[in-house]
């Protein structure tokens, strides 16, 4: 079981537009999964993580591989971002 973190600045609105697309595509993968949302400043309490998809860049290095989820919210490389996803959980 694959554990996923959706964090935003506040961990609700734009989370969850996110993590909306997110389960998408995992369902659409076939990835066992739980998926959490959070806010940016909470990443530090989820070392256990196997990804983090974040609403922003973001510099800091928590030792979980993460992904830049703006994509699914403007709708421009979604593609791009639902592939690092899957290669990430699946690898």
């Amino acid at each position: 079981m694959k554990r996923v973190i959706v964090a935003c600045g506040t961990g609700m609105a734009t989370s969850s537009m996110i993590a909306e697309k997110v389960r998408k595509v995992l369902d659409d993968n076939e990835v066992e999964y739980t998926l959490s949302q959070a806010q940016l400043s909470e990443l530090d309490m989820y070392k256990e993580a196997d990804l983090f998809v974040t609403a922003m860049r973001v510099e800091e290095d928590y030792g979980v591989p993460m992904v830049v989820g703006t994509p699914f919210l403007v709708g421009i490389g979604e593609a791009e971002a639902a592939e690092k996803i899957i290669d990430i959980l699946k690898n």
